[in-house]
């Protein structure tokens, strides 16, 4: 509320944009949707007028429909993507025209309002998609051209058929990695937190310390997660009583080569690639001469573990760029995650002998691990969702007659219907469709 009616909201949207704009940005920013018609409008239009801005920011988060969506302590967001029961079809299409896209700014859009002649005329609203976001390179004949004056999006004519049109179906280019995103997930314990919180801390510990497995009912250490549940374990200790658990041992030491064992948990305990081959080494002597649970407590009770997760923060991967880490290890981290479904049960050789070995050498530094660019789709793979894909397309210039082949996408199964359509939408004609062994 004081956000909302702070001097900063009142400048940009409100004293310096159209009513109908500012009501619009009120529905999007407090309800976390557009307005569902015309009237609604209207009425909050004559309520600034007789009642001021300040009463009509109030008019939103005094609703019954803030307090059932928000409650007192929910950051609004965007309910309208979901389709909720009590919003209309067109609701969808009206968020997307007011969201713009993931960078845009309510500020940088103008100040009239961007659904007030479809309210007026009905539900037909098309979602504007900016063309310049399909195509790679310069944006400044793009923004003049395919763009056209009402943003929407033009086939653009293409000289080669070297995929330079092809876009990727998510955006982050972390995906293609295996990740989902740069910066991970973070859980940690607080104060206070319920059951359904320690439950979902207690599956996050499983998930990086187990290496994503499926775990069973019969392998889960129900005693150190009632004792964790219970408060009488820190996070850390859980973390401690898992990597000594019988079932840790029989999945990464009983099974696998001592060189896959320790690098393991480094990505498990530490989440991060061992740095160097005398890393590897120390470990290696460690659990030669001090025997297993020495090797675990040695990442547990380290200094590094300590500054980067403490006693409450569950460990995750590492992905970002820190200081005094190499550049390589980057490499080795994304050799070591492999991919979203990926298990660690399912290899029992070192992903980074080779690698670390290399790399401890001066001599050798031009022969680092080599990154591995997955595609999130393994080729030749029995289960169509999982297989490659290319498309050949002829992409037809905007007011032309003529088709050239000028274009071609690699998708995964999962994600051909989309791309399939996204090409039928710039008015592409699609000329084969092959697998990728």
């Amino acid at each position: 509320r004081r956000l909302a009616q702070s001097d900063f909201y009142r400048s940009r949207f409100f004293d310096a944009v159209s009513p109908h704009r500012a009501v619009e940005l009120n529905f999007k920013h407090l309800l976390g949707r557009p307005p569902q018609n015309q009237a609604e409008v209207a009425n909050h239009v004559a309520l600034i007028a007789t009642s001021g801005f300040t009463e009509e920011i109030n008019s939103y988060l005094d609703s019954d429909e803030y307090l059932k969506s928000f409650g007192e302590e929910t950051v609004p967001y965007p309910t309208s993507w979901n389709s909720p029961v009590g919003q209309p079809q067109a609701a969808f299409n009206r968020i997307a025209a007011l969201e713009q896209n993931f960078a845009g700014s309510d500020t940088a859009v103008g100040t009239k309002s961007q659904l007030l002649g479809n309210l007026v005329s009905g539900y037909r609203l098309s979602i504007k998609v900016p063309a310049q976001v399909y195509r790679s390179g310069s944006l400044s004949q793009m923004g003049r051209t395919a763009a056209g004056s009402a943003g929407m999006l033009v086939p653009v004519k293409r000289n080669s058929a070297d995929g330079g049109d092809s876009t990727p179906m998510r955006g982050d280019l972390y995906v293609g990695f295996g990740l989902g995103q740069r910066q991970q997930e973070v859980f940690e314990r607080c104060n206070g937190d319920s059951a359904d919180q320690i439950t979902a801390l207690i599956r996050s510990v499983y998930r990086q310390v187990l290496g994503n497995p499926h775990v069973m009912d019969s392998e889960r250490n129900l005693t150190a997660e009632s004792q964790f549940a219970e408060g009488r374990l820190s996070t850390r200790e859980f973390i401690r009583a898992i990597g000594l658990s019988a079932d840790y041992r029989r999945r990464f030491f009983e099974t696998n080569a001592p060189y896959r064992f320790v690098e393991l948990n480094f990505k498990h305990i530490l989440g991060r690639a061992p740095a160097s081959q005398a890393e590897m080494s120390e470990h290696l002597q460690r659990l030669a001469i001090h025997g297993y649970d020495a090797e675990i407590n040695s990442y547990v009770d380290s200094e590094e573990y300590q500054n980067t997760f403490g006693e409450n923060t569950v460990p995750y991967l590492r992905v970002a760029t820190e200081n005094g880490r190499e550049q390589v290890s980057f490499n080795r981290h994304i050799a070591l995650v492999q991919g979203y479904a990926a298990s660690d049960t399912i290899q029992c050789a070192s992903s980074l002998l080779n690698s670390v070995a290399t790399r401890s050498a001066p001599t050798n530094w031009t022969n680092t691990t080599v990154r591995i660019n997955r595609l999130g789709a393994a080729s030749g793979s029995a289960d169509p969702t999982s297989k490659r894909f290319r498309i050949v397309v002829n992409a037809q210039p905007a007011g032309g007659r003529q088709r050239n082949p000028n274009a071609s996408y690699v998708v995964s199964g999962n994600d051909i219907t989309s791309q399939l359509g996204y090409i039928h939408r710039r008015g592409g004609q699609i000329i084969s469709v092959t697998e990728i062994t």
